[in-house]
């Protein structure tokens, strides 16, 4: 599976642009259950960065605490600054103006997160104008030419549609619309290609790319698909048991992970296969981040584990080649990716 092709200096961690949004030591409690522990990463304008891993290890409550839409029985510490404002300081007259504005998600199933019984023209219309993006008598069409950029071929009939009109794709293309009628500096697409065919994902990555460049836009594509990633995103962040273990380039993290746990989620995916020609799977049962093992978080799964992995705890720290890791041997190991 081939990988991006890198400008130079693009899509490595730490690099010299101011960073868009910068999340440090994110730590999230839902009922008392800690389930993001110390996140920390950063976007900046224009980047493309996948947030990876298996399910429950963190993905969509990070993207959800970007956009300040947690529950009330959340405790949550650490920073999210995005283009220099404090999120969990700013008062909720700011949060709205940035929440669709500056900042804008695209959630997973797109027919739960649309309407049913209003045409999806309607659904954008009202978007533009609580953000007092356009006047009332510009915002239809405004919307109707978000939706010719999204990809839909005749966009003044789909502004009159309802969803059951629609096929799942044109549902994501319309779910896009809405999240990018407001020109945000930042998209959080949350599984944006899960619940559609080859041909449609393919589609709509090409689709996030182009709008990508075109609007100048930062994203953060969580997805577990690696495939996604590697034909879309720069630089690859990885999660497991609610932490950051690995935030890498997408070709580093393909051809030469540094985390045993990457590793072993590129192997399992469908970018790589075994000698034999099947995917190569995790063995174990993913860690409660609300009951993590001691030490290493990964380490009953890890087939590099030493007992020293067993007692001490990893900080992210930075690697040779410019990422950063959570592994205690990640200096001597020598890890298999795609093709591997």
């Amino acid at each position: 599976m081939a990988t991006t092709s890198l400008d130079p200096g693009e899509g490595a961690p730490g690099g010299d642009a101011p960073a868009l949004l910068d999340v440090h030591d994110l730590t999230v409690s839902i009922g008392g259950d800690r389930l993001l522990s110390q996140v920390s990463l950063s976007i900046r304008s224009g980047e493309l960065v996948g947030l990876v891993g298996e399910s429950g290890s963190g993905k969509t409550l990070t993207g959800l605490s970007l956009m300040g839409l947690l529950p009330a029985n959340s405790s949550v510490q650490g920073s999210i600054r995005f283009d220099g404002t404090d999120m969990l300081a700013a008062d909720g007259e700011r949060m709205r103006r940035i929440r669709g504005g500056e900042m804008s998600m695209i959630f997973q199933e797109p027919r739960a997160s649309l309407h049913p019984s209003r045409p999806v023209g309607k659904q954008i219309v009202d978007v533009i104008l609580a953000h007092g993006a356009a006047r009332a008598a510009d915002a239809r069409r405004q919307a109707a030419e978000m939706l010719g950029m999204a990809g839909l071929p005749d966009p003044w009939r789909t502004m009159d549609a309802y969803t059951h009109q629609l096929s799942g794709g044109m549902c994501q293309r319309v779910m896009i619309a809405m999240a990018l009628v407001c020109r945000p500096r930042l998209l959080v697409a949350d599984e944006p290609t899960t619940a559609l065919d080859v041909t449609i994902q393919a589609q709509v990555i090409a689709l996030l790319r182009r709008l990508a460049r075109e609007l100048d836009l930062a994203v953060l594509l969580i997805t577990h698909n690696l495939g996604v990633v590697s034909a879309l995103c720069s630089r690859v962040v990885t999660m497991y048991c609610g932490q950051v273990v690995d935030d890498d380039t997408a070709e580093h993290l393909l051809s030469s992970p540094r985390h045993p746990y990457a590793s072993a989620l590129v192997r399992a995916s469908d970018v790589s296969l075994d000698h034999t020609g099947e995917q190569s799977g995790i063995t174990g049962v993913p860690a409660s981040p609300s009951r993590p093992p001691r030490g290493c978080r990964f380490h009953p799964r890890c087939p590099y584990a030493e007992e020293r992995c067993t007692e001490e705890t990893p900080g992210l720290e930075p690697t040779r080649h410019g990422g950063r890791t959570r592994c205690l041997r990640s200096d001597e190991l020598v890890l298999p990716g795609v093709g591997a």
